[in-house]
């Protein structure tokens, strides 16, 4: 009974035990499920950072997508707007050579105009006359006929054929002055000589001849002029009709109308049956020179126009263009620096699925362990169970033994052996509970190691939190200096364009400083030459005084040596002693004198000394004057020979520049040179300056163009040197080193133009130079030390370069260039 007593009480012990040991295993459960469900929830935030990561890596790729179309874009914008530049420089320099050849055109026609080309000598003269200071009786003059009327380029030659000789008649006021001049005066002009009167006069409406066949209408309605040379129209061009043809005039003219008829080929049929064929030589091209420079003259405003337009495009697509770079460069930071927010987003979308990956291997953990609690809980119960079905067995056990103790004796060994079994299984019991107690005792070292965990990954946690704030700050110090970029960017451009006009501003005041240099270099100029003249002036004179002083100085000690007279002392008024002291010295005077004639005669050698002396001196004098005569001679003869040198210089010059501006255009292409004579000295004492304008291209000197340029304009002066005075022979010495083919090619063709009077001798390095030539000489070296020239002819070639017939010799025929090869 007592064993079954105390095995009830180990039941109940146990069984307390392991209820203990439940509880335990199910606060450790809570505790995982707790710490699992926060890992949970730091798992569902990282997922949901990471998924707001890839939204913003999407949206920030997208941005880099914008920012790199927007370069592409810009880049396209840029190369088109560098494009239609290049277009717009090409239609300028177009323009500029179309404005250079109608000004060139312009020009000559004006010259023409300023020479009265075309026009009687008469004509000339009488014009001179009115257009003088003192017009006298000519101030009646209007003008030439061809100068009072306006026509079309088009219809000038039928106007001209039309007028005829009164194309440049003289027409005159109403009045008679210059006719009762001429009447009173008879003069005699070098030239036939025309005058119209502007004579109000009734003129009746002729008979028309609108709609004929054939008729294009009346002569004068083909002509514009001002109001008050209307009825001079109409009185020179009312009764002349244009027709088609010949045969229209013909026709027509045979109504006996009394008309006059020109045709569109030139033909003029005259009333009185006169017919004037073919062009005029002396007046056909005063009407047409005349409409053509208007014309022209409207050209060149309308292409001044034209440039200026273009230079302003031009101007505007550089601005464009600058401006186009400027947002390539912008759209190209934005794009570097979209991408290196990629990367870094890229980065931190990296750490954040390492992050989540760490968090659910911690969570799969945290659940392995979970489950070990639950299982190891649930076999506490089940342990629990079966000790409290023991203890109650047992408790049953004990009070059937209890009720049946007295009548059950004879079972006590039985009763020993389950003892002994129950023993066995408290000993088992035992080892299971102290099993129990060590996998408690693991739980709790778990559960440690779970909260030290729990500590690290809350540290872990509120770095994130801080690396979290740093970023925000970052990204907030980021926004920051982009705003504070564009701000220095628009500066930037605001410096940019101000100093730009600064730029302008300072070119122009340089472009006024230069011209203000030009002046004062010019008047700087002028002043030395004065200062030089007066300089000499000074020294001339200095010498003059200098000759004076000698003069004076020499004659004033005669008088103190001869006579005893300071020449101070006279040029005071001599007072009453002084006066006094020269009677006293006219007294010494007389005396001495006195003494001289007691002397007696004079010797005779002294006579002779003194006839040889004044022979001496006549023939000095002579000399003097002959050597006077001689220099007044010789200077004239000087200022002859300077005054034929200016004029032969000037003449030369005058030939020499004609054909340089011909050459000129010829090796350029167009273009417009000059040769200037140095301003305010003397013609054969002054420089010589070359100005050139290559086509496309500003007026300068020649020390400003390039190399090739330079070369162009020398050859062009060299030539039209040549030119003024041709030689047989011509030597040139790679003359065409600095040229491209394109030049090389205009310098054959002016060469070539030459070789009708001149043979050419040219070295030369160019290919291009040897195919004009017939003969080419080259030195070759067949032994060391020893070179051989060699000379080829064109013709002497066959096509596969085999030399058909040897050449005898370097003879060559006149007016045919050489070419000598120093490579070859």
């Amino acid at each position: 009974h007592r064993d079954l007593v105390q095995e009830a009480v180990e039941r109940g012990n146990r069984s307390s035990s392991l209820e203990s040991r439940m509880a335990s295993a199910e606060a450790a459960r809570s505790r995982l499920a707790e710490r699992s469900r926060e890992l949970a929830a730091l798992l569902d935030q990282c997922s949901s950072d990471l998924e707001s990561l890839v939204r913003e890596r999407a949206d920030r790729i997208q941005k880099v997508q914008q920012f790199r179309q927007a370069w592409e874009e810009a880049q396209s914008r840029l190369a088109e707007h560098r494009q239609a530049r290049a277009a717009r420089q090409n239609e300028l320099v177009e323009l500029r050579e179309r404005h250079s050849s109608v000004a060139g055109r312009v020009a000559v026609l004006e010259e023409l105009e300023k020479r009265y080309e075309g026009l009687s000598p008469g004509v000339k003269e009488v014009l001179s006359r009115a257009r003088g200071p003192d017009p006298g009786p000519f101030r009646q003059v209007c003008g030439l006929v061809a100068d009072l009327l306006r026509v079309s380029v088009e219809a000038a030659p039928l106007i001209e054929a039309a007028l005829g000789d009164l194309a440049q008649y003289v027409v005159l006021r109403p009045g008679r002055e210059v006719l009762d001049h001429l009447c009173e005066h008879p003069y005699h002009f070098s030239g036939r000589v025309g005058f119209l009167w502007l004579e109000p006069q009734e003129e009746a409406e002729a008979e028309t001849l609108e709609g004929q066949p054939g008729v294009l209408g009346r002569a004068d309605r083909f002509v514009e002029t001002e109001p008050a040379w209307q009825s001079l129209a109409r009185r020179l061009l009312g009764r002349t009709w244009i027709v088609e043809s010949l045969r229209h005039a013909v026709a027509l003219a045979a109504t006996g109308k009394g008309w006059h008829f020109v045709t569109l080929a030139g033909e003029r049929l005259a009333a009185d049956g006169t017919l004037s064929l073919g062009p005029r030589q002396a007046t056909a091209g005063l009407i047409s020179r005349r409409s053509q420079l208007r014309v022209l003259h409207a050209q060149l405003l309308e292409l001044e126009g034209q440039i200026e337009q273009a230079q302003s495009a031009v101007l505007r697509l550089d601005e464009q263009i600058g401006q186009d770079e400027a947002r390539v460069e912008v759209a190209a930071a934005a794009v570097e620096k979209a991408g290196n927010e990629l990367a870094q987003w890229d980065h931190r979308i990296t750490a954040a699925e390492t992050r989540r990956a760490q968090l659910q291997q911690q969570r799969a953990a945290l659940e392995a362990e979970e489950a070990e609690a639950a299982a190891e809980a649930q076999a506490a119960s089940a342990a629990l169970e079966e000790a409290q079905a023991h203890k109650r067995h047992a408790e049953n056990e004990l009070s059937a033994c209890e009720a049946r103790l007295a009548s059950l004796s004879q079972e006590i060994a039985r009763l020993e052996e389950v003892r002994q079994a129950c023993l066995r299984e408290a000993t088992e019991a035992k080892v299971e509970l102290a099993k129990s107690e060590q996998r408690l005792e693991n739980l709790r070292t778990r559960l440690r190691q779970f909260e030290e965990s729990q500590e690290e990954r809350q540290r872990a946690a509120g770095e994130i939190c801080q690396h979290l704030d740093d970023c925000r700050a970052r990204q907030e110090e980021a926004c920051r200096a982009i705003l504070s970029a564009e701000a220095e960017l628009a500066e930037a451009f605001l410096r940019k364009e101000s100093l730009q006009a600064e730029i302008a501003t300072l070119v122009q005041r340089r472009t006024a400083s230069m011209a203000d240099r030009a002046a004062l270099a010019a008047d700087l100029q002028r002043l030395r030459t004065r200062l030089h003249k007066l300089e000499e002036r000074i020294h001339a004179r200095e010498l003059a005084a200098s000759q004076l002083r000698l003069e004076r100085a020499a004659l004033a000690d005669r008088l103190r040596d001869e006579y005893g007279i300071e020449l101070a002392q006279l040029e005071r008024e001599p007072d009453a002693d002084e006066l006094r002291h020269r009677e006293e010295v006219q007294a010494e005077i007389d005396q001495l004198r006195q003494k001289i004639n007691e002397l007696g005669n004079v010797n005779l050698e002294a006579l002779e000394e003194l006839d040889h002396l004044e022979s001496r001196y006549r023939s000095l004098a002579t000399q003097l004057k002959d050597l006077t005569e001689a220099k007044n001679a010789l200077l004239r003869i000087i200022e002859k020979i300077n005054a034929d040198s200016r004029k032969l210089f000037l003449d030369t010059l005058q030939t020499v520049q004609g054909h340089f501006v011909q050459l000129f255009r010829d090796l350029f292409g167009g273009g417009q040179a000059e040769i200037v004579i140095e301003q305010g000295v003397d013609v054969l004492e002054g420089g010589v300056e070359i100005v050139a304008r290559p086509p496309g291209k500003e007026l300068r000197n020649i020390s400003l163009l390039s190399g090739g340029e330079k070369t162009l304009t020398c050859v062009a002066l060299l030539l039209a040197l040549f030119r003024s005075r041709p030689s047989p022979f011509c030597v040139l010495d790679e003359v065409d080193a600095a040229l491209d083919e394109a030049n090389i090619d205009r310098f054959i063709q002016v060469v070539q133009g030459f070789l009708d009077c001149t043979q050419f001798i040219i070295v030369t390095h160019s290919k291009k130079t040897m195919t004009c030539a017939t003969t080419l000489y080259g030195v070759t070296m067949q032994e060391s030390g020893v070179s051989k020239p060699v000379s080829v002819r064109f013709e002497d070639v066959s096509d596969d370069g085999e030399i058909l017939l040897p050449h005898p010799g370097p003879s060559n025929a006149a007016g045919t260039p050489s070419v000598q090869d120093r490579a070859a």
